[in-house]
Formats: structure tokens, sequence, C-alpha cells
């Protein structure tokens, strides 16, 4: 790449080198409980990676971040942002580093920057060896803040990868949940660090929150279309996100054949998530094999755009067992209601979907466990004085009869003496064959767990 190309690049992407009020963060939808955490972080030394789904927000934090720095006074010459994306640089991407190093030595030479540089590096898992040339600079100790993001676990899968061990600093980032959608709604929380504290801070205004609840569980929470006026719009912001995350996570960078199958696999999925499904029972339709189906649904985990629950056992062996049955989540309800074709919306399978992301991201193992009923979620957090707690969703004022059988069935299984079913906005205590049942508003949990995912309070 000759210097004009390199300046036509650097120019596009830091229009704040030359006037700050024309920054690509201006006008952006403020992440502001992510840059809380995140400007934290800047302090540190080490290297801060933000990992996610495609279109969850990486870019705006970073470049929110870029907008706080030079509010902060850092001169904006000092923070170089590199689109690693873009389509005018993907000819030049077979470099590997050396793409970095040419593009960092000019900026150095044209620029001249003083003191400290802040370098954020977006999308950057396309960059062959990109591991191995952010940690020869760190460890040469120059006065660099590196940020990096990318929309694949190969982020932090590489083979090189290992080079930056104990350097970095993780942060995943979603689509809005429950407690964001409503600060974006214009909605002011009420305080409270408990269901019960919730409830009662938020009371004069549930039947508001129950209508943003019934939205957010149809449309999700990225962005964009939480943020679009019109439905059609709506499906075609996820309808792009689906095939932007098919095409550049799953079947350009493995090199699928044949992306039909990855496609239609992918749309199974979403029409029937939060059901149980075997390899065989997935592969079925297209009749595909066993390990044709692994490998495809390796690749949706890797993109960040399914996850899966296995059936719960002490016994390792018997939760690994590759027969049993796994239920699969999607990131992001509107991901789901807005690309496939559903008679009508089951708000129950939705709620399902919204309380195992929030147990994901604030417990290291999610499970679900079937006995002659199901129990929807099995909690395994060593960190916590309960070690092991039940989730049934009922999302109704009229808790399912099966909901609590279930419940109690399990509780009975793993000897535990409490469980929770989440409801509409039913609220109660019961013991029932001595086991304590607690039914719980989803709204008012998911604000709790909200607020606990962003360190503002504790579970």
């Amino acid at each position: 790449m000759n210097n004009a190309g390199k300046e036509t690049l650097i120019s596009k992407w830091n229009p704040h080198f030359q006037d700050p009020s024309k920054g690509s963060w201006v006008g952006s939808v403020p992440r502001e409980k992510y840059l809380e955490r995140l400007w934290e972080a800047m302090t540190l030394r080490h290297v801060i990676v933000l990992t996610g789904v495609r279109r969850s927000g990486k870019s705006t934090l970073m470049q929110q971040l870029i907008g706080k720095l030079i509010e902060q006074g850092t001169d904006p010459k000092n923070v170089l942002y590199l689109h690693l994306e873009d389509v005018l640089i993907l000819p030049y991407l077979t470099l590997g580093w050396k793409l970095l190093e040419e593009l960092y030595t000019y900026y150095l030479e044209k620029y001249n920057p003083q003191g400290k540089i802040y370098l954020f590096l977006d999308e950057i898992q396309g960059v062959s060896e990109f591991n191995r040339w952010i940690s020869t600079h760190y460890e040469r100790k120059e006065n660099i803040k590196f940020v990096i993001s990318g929309s694949r676990q190969s982020l932090i899968e590489s083979e090189t990868s290992t080079l930056l061990t104990g350097r970095t600093v993780r942060f995943d980032v979603y689509p809005f949940n429950f407690y964001e959608y409503l600060t974006a709604q214009k909605v002011q929380v009420g305080k409270g660090s408990t269901i019960e504290e919730i409830r009662d801070h938020n009371f004069s205004q549930t039947i508001a929150i129950l209508h943003h609840l019934g939205n957010f569980l149809v449309e999700g929470g990225y962005p964009e279309i939480v943020l679009a006026k019109e439905q059609r719009n709506k499906e075609l912001i996820a309808n792009t996100y689906y095939r932007d995350i098919l095409t550049r996570d799953i079947i350009n960078p493995h090199e699928i054949r044949n992306p039909s199958e990855v496609e239609n696999l992918g749309l199974q999925i979403l029409s029937d998530f939060t059901k149980t499904h075997t390899y065989r029972s997935l592969g079925s339709p297209q009749k595909l094999s066993v390990n044709t189906v692994k490998t495809y649904l390796n690749y949706f985990y890797k993109a960040y755009l399914f996850f899966e629950s296995n059936h719960f056992s002490y016994k390792t062996k018997e939760t690994q067992d590759i027969q049993k049955p796994r239920k699969i989540y999607v990131v992001d309800n509107g991901m789901r209601n807005f690309n496939v074709i559903v008679p009508r919306r089951d708000l129950g399978q939705c709620a399902e979907n919204i309380v195992y992301l929030e147990l994901m991201k604030n417990h290291p193992s999610v499970y679900y466990w079937r006995g002659k009923q199901e129990v929807d979620f099995v909690v395994l957090d060593p960190r916590q004085e309960a070690k092991l707690t039940l989730y049934n969703v009922s999302y109704t004022d009229e808790p399912h009869d099966r909901e609590v059988e279930g419940l109690v069935e399990g509780l009975k299984e793993f000897k535990l003496d409490r469980g929770v079913v989440l409801t509409k906005n039913y609220f109660d205590k019961k013991t029932i064959e001595d086991k304590t049942i607690e039914f719980v508003p989803l709204w008012s949990w998911l604000i709790l767990n909200g607020r606990v995912f962003f360190k503002e309070a504790n579970v």
C-alpha cells in the first residue's frame, strides 16, 4: 500500500484529527454502563479486548471511548482508530501483521504524536498474527494503550493468542439487556439492589415497565433495531445482521462450500429456539451428518450467535454425553423474531431466552434438567453460598402447575430447599412439599441481573 492509500484510510477513520466535533462517536447511542467499566480499565497497562456478536456495539463503544479521551484532554492526534473490515483494506489483509506495522509506522511519521498513544484496532480477527504484533510492542513497554475488538472467538482462541495471556482485560459486549433497554426508552428506573427493593421503588411505574418488557421480549436489544421507528425497518436491520454474521463470521472465514446448509440450519434453530435438540434431529431436515451439524454449531457458537445448554448431572460424563438433547438459545430475541416466520410469537419462549442470556452473563455454568418434568435452568456457581439454584420461567400471573411441579421434583433430586419461578408480575412465596418456591416478577429480576452485570449490585 502506498502512502496516499494509507493517508486516505487514516483520514477516513479518524475525522477527529481535523475536527473533534465530527468524531464518529457524535450522535451515537450512549452505552454509559459499559463505558463506565471500560473507562476504569483504561488506566491499566493491559490490552482491552472487546468481544461479542457482530453489531452488538463494540465499535460504538470504541468511538465513545475515543470521544471521552479527547474530552478529558488527550490530543486528538494521539488517538488512532483502524477499522480492519473496511472494504478498502480487504485486499491488504493478506499482509497480516505487516499491514498493522505499515499503517502504524506511517501514522507516527506523518503525525508525530507526542506522549501516550491510544491505538484502537476494530474487528482485528481477520489480520493474521495480530497477537504477535501487539505483544511485540507491549513487551517493549512502549507508551501505547491497545484497545481491540472482534466478532469471533478466534480473537481469543487463535494459535498466537497465548502471546497475550495475562496481558489482557476482556469485556463481552451484548445487545441491550432490559436494564439498558429501559434507559434507552427514557425510563428512570428506581433504585434497589434486591428484588424487593426494585419492586417497591418502581411500583408506581410497573404498568409502563411491563409495556416495555413486552416490546423487549419481541424486538430484543440491538440498539439500531430498538431505535428504528418502523416495523419494516426493524425487520430489514435484523435480516441484514443475520446475513452479515453468516457471511463474515461463518461462511467466508471457514470457506464453507454449501452456504445454504448453514443458513437453513441457522433458521431452523432460530425457529425452534429454547427447545431441546439432538445432532440427529437438527440434521434430519437437510440430511446432514452428525459431524456436519456439530461443525456448523461450533461455528455458530464461535460467532456468538447461539449458545448451548446441556443436561445437568453431578456426573461429568452424563453432562457431556453427546447423545443427550441440548437446548439452544439465541443472542437476541429480535434476531430471532424478525428472521423467522411464526404464526404467533411465543412470549414464554422469548422470556426463557432472555433469562438464559442473563444467567449466562452472570454465572459460569448454566444447564437444564429433566426428570418427569423439566427445570429450565440449573445454575452452578461455586462463588455463591447456594452452589446450585433452580429456575423455571412461566411468563404469566398464574404460573402453570408443570412449572411448579418440575421445580419441586428438581429440588428433591438435588436435595435443595429453594427454587424460583419467574413470572410476569406475580410475587409470592409458598411452601410446597417442604420446598420453598419463590414467585418473582421477571421485570424486577431482569433489572437486578442487569445491575449485577454492570457491577452495580450482587445476587
